[in-house]
């Protein structure tokens, strides 16, 4: 089935989040003003316009704040590192990065990841190169009670 027409089908809060076979977020552009968002709504959070259309994102974007969280969560290994991510085609997004080095400076450019469940973000070695990603360890699928 066709991601593009599934997509149009879903009601707003049963449309997917992500492409996995693309590596990429899905969200909604608004035909009338251009604003992007992520996830999708079924209305522009900017004009009220209600022509929204649906699509991936690119994978590619650039980190502009973050910060190191030392509180445990279930499914995360402390210390881990939550940033603004400011993707190249696309809206603000919120989201772990992996493989952040205390050396890099903020701004640098990332690379998208995604599962069927959850997504991240990962430092790019060159700009336009993705970061080997052996020897990460992404976060679990798997939800602890």
């Amino acid at each position: 089935m066709d991601l593009a027409a599934a997509l149009d089908r879903a009601p707003t809060g049963e449309r997917p989040r992500f492409d996995v076979a693309a590596g990429a977020l899905v969200g909604g552009r608004c035909a009338d003003c251009g604003t992007t968002a992520w996830p999708a709504r079924a209305v522009c959070h900017r004009c009220g316009g209600a022509d929204v259309r649906l699509g991936a994102f690119a994978r590619s974007g650039t980190l502009v704040s973050c910060t190191r969280v030392m509180v445990p969560r279930p499914g995360l290994e402390t210390p881990y590192v939550l940033g603004q991510v400011r993707l190249d085609d696309g809206p603000v997004v919120f989201g772990q990065i992996l493989g952040l080095d205390d050396s890099e400076a903020v701004p640098c450019p990332v690379t998208v990841r995604v599962s069927a469940a959850r997504y991240w973000f990962t430092p790019d070695s060159e700009p336009g190169r993705p970061e080997d990603d052996a020897g990460l360890h992404a976060p679990t699928d798997e939800r602890q009670t």
